[in-house]
């Protein structure tokens, strides 16, 4: 499928007005519009068409040139990039990579994914090497509580996608409070007025309750309610 060209000539120019691109016609200076769009669209197409056969030759030397002899074998061509790779990347040894420990804080200013920072307290209140190592010794004892089954391990010893324990829930909203200074959201806090920031953190319904998470809290809240309400429903059948 080839790319539709309008006849561009000295009885067919662009049309008078046209406002839009023309290839080369800033380098033209003191002519009618009609012959600069002429010129400039024409000179325009032969550049392409000359830079378009140019690739074609390119091409075809390319694929008719005999191939060229190895200068050495496969193994020292190996051996040598091993020894580049040694030096330049001490820490990458051949296709392994020699990665940081799990316990061992990343280094001050990177910005990735730190385990159990946002969920709990580890990640307030402490330099950022202190707050790294702590919610990494507490994400290994987590994994440690939970235990993995050897089972659905692979060869190189990656956990798989499917597992077969439940990870213990720990509440971010407990019913002591929030820390002082923290400036993160706490549901219902603006109802609050005339109290301390503990006694309003502590007075809240996602702190004040004794559950695993609020959401099992308003589950049995919500079933709490469901069956008072048929219990009424139903004293006021046997009153009718």
């Amino acid at each position: 499928m080839t790319a539709f060209r309008r006849q561009v000539d000295d009885g067919h120019p662009l049309i008078p007005g046209y406002t839009g691109y023309i290839p080369l016609r800033f380098y033209r200076i003191g002519t009618s519009f009609g012959s600069d769009s002429v010129h400039c669209v024409n000179e325009f197409r032969e550049a392409i068409d000359r830079k378009s056969q140019q690739m074609c030759e390119l091409r075809h030397a390319a694929a008719t040139a005999p191939p060229l002899p190895p200068i050495c074998s496969n193994e020292e061509m190996i051996d040598i990039l091993d020894d580049y790779n040694y030096k330049r990347h001490p820490y990458v040894l051949g296709p392994v990579e020699t990665r940081r420990a799990l316990l061992e804080p990343p280094i001050p200013g990177w910005t990735g994914f730190v385990p159990r920072s946002r969920v709990t307290e580890f990640g307030h209140g402490a330099r950022y090497h202190v707050m790294a190592e702590n919610c990494y010794q507490d994400f290994k004892k987590l994994l440690e509580r939970g235990g993995q089954d050897p089972s659905i391990m692979d060869t190189k010893g990656v956990l798989q996608a499917k597992t077969t324990f439940s990870r213990p829930q720990q509440r971010f909203y407990r019913p002591e409070g929030m820390m002082p200074k923290y400036t993160g959201h706490i549901p219902h806090e603006r109802s609050g007025i005339g109290r301390t920031f503990g006694n309003i953190s502590r007075s809240c319904s996602v702190c004040n309750h004794k559950d695993e998470n609020y959401g099992a809290y308003l589950t049995k809240k919500r079933k709490a309610e469901q069956v008072l309400e048929q219990m009424v429903n139903e004293n006021k059948d046997m009153d009718c």
